[in-house]
């Protein structure tokens, strides 16, 4: 697309360098490309034009082929299109002649252009539209970002409206517990080789408030019972006669990964009981000041399954929502990644 000098546009405040040995001529080139908008750096050094490439972004670079010396331009061109390859680059010559012409374009200028007052208002318009190019395509890339911004947004909002609609259905139907028994009734498993532990618990949370409580005596029978039905929460003290609770707990996540595993150590004669949530490395301490009875954790055990009940919910929800939008989900995770690929590439060629 032609583009007059005469109408930037984008072009306004790109960074242009300028290298000629010649001062007329840079001195020309200032006044000319900064009554468009453009910001001119100008410099007869090739070696401080490298420096300024390596350092600053420049939207376009004029590189005299002879300065300082005859052809040295060309290596500045290379040294250009290696460091700056969104960078474009027009070559100036005084020298009509067509191998220069040639060597310029092979080694990838956007143009070469003779040096003589007639060229001037072409190679003002390809100094701009060079600009307008590398703007187009930032300007581009920022609409991307926020286009893809927009859109999860939209996922957002949708899966939000998908929620209140299985919550309104849920209580039109008369549907008190739709996730089913996974998030009614919580399945807990204590690991203690003294029988009295697991009574205490059944007495304070009793199956009719939707507790099922099972007992094991060792580590190797509480990995039994854990790989048999999965319990939702695991209560293990420590220590324990055959394993550490830490493998057992440990060994429990990889049979039950949604498990929630909770480490309880009893208060001793010289040291107080504890309780650490362990989750990941590092164990979270749920009591520090001690331990030594079971009615301690219950309304820690009532938090740790209102969650679980909050999170069966959030699959359900996610269920519904993915069968009944898949294809626009389909369609809509293969365009963002595209864009995403696209906006990287660009990125990565502008590093």
């Amino acid at each position: 697309m032609r583009v007059s000098p005469l109408t930037p546009h984008f072009a306004t405040g790109q960074e242009v360098l300028v290298v000629d040995k010649d001062q007329r001529v840079t001195r020309g080139l200032e006044s000319v490309l900064a009554k468009l908008g453009l910001v001119v750096t100008a410099t007869a050094d090739p070696i401080r034009a490298q420096d300024l490439l390596l350092n600053k972004f420049f939207a376009v670079a004029l590189f005299d082929i002879d300065t300082p010396t005859t052809g040295a331009g060309m290596e500045l061109l290379r040294f250009a299109r290696e460091r700056s390859p969104l960078t474009s680059i027009l070559m100036m010559t005084a020298r009509k002649a067509f191998d220069i012409g040639v060597a310029g374009f092979r080694g990838g200028a956007t143009d070469v252009v003779i040096k003589e007052p007639d060229s001037v208002p072409y190679l003002k318009e390809r100094v701009v539209a060079a600009a307008n190019d590398l703007a187009a395509t930032t300007d581009r890339n920022t609409l991307l970002e926020e286009m893809l911004e927009t859109h999860e947004s939209f996922l957002r909002r949708m899966r939000d409206l998908s929620r209140q609609n299985v919550d309104l259905e849920d209580r039109v139907l008369g549907r008190a517990n739709p996730a089913g028994g996974a998030g009614d009734t919580c399945s807990m498993l204590i690991v203690d080789d003294d029988d009295d532990m697991a009574k205490s618990f059944e007495a304070l949370l009793p199956e009719a408030d939707g507790w099922r409580i099972s007992a094991a005596f060792t580590g190797g029978e509480g990995l039994d019972l854990a790989a048999e039905f999965r319990p939702q929460i695991v209560l293990v003290k420590d220590p324990l006669p055959d394993l550490p609770a830490r493998m057992v707990t440990g060994n429990v996540k990889k049979l039950s990964p949604d498990s929630i595993s909770i480490i309880y150590r009893l208060d001793r004669p010289d040291l107080p009981g504890e309780v650490s949530l362990v989750e990941g490395s590092r164990p979270m301490s749920l009591l520090t000041d001690g331990y030594s009875d079971p009615e301690q954790l219950v309304s820690t055990l009532v938090e740790v399954r209102e969650g679980i009940r909050q999170k069966v919910k959030e699959r359900r929800y996610l269920q519904i929502f993915r069968q009944t939008n898949l294809e626009f989900l389909n369609r809509y995770n293969n365009v963002r990644q595209r864009v995403q690929t696209l906006i990287a590439r660009t990125k990565k060629q502008q590093a």
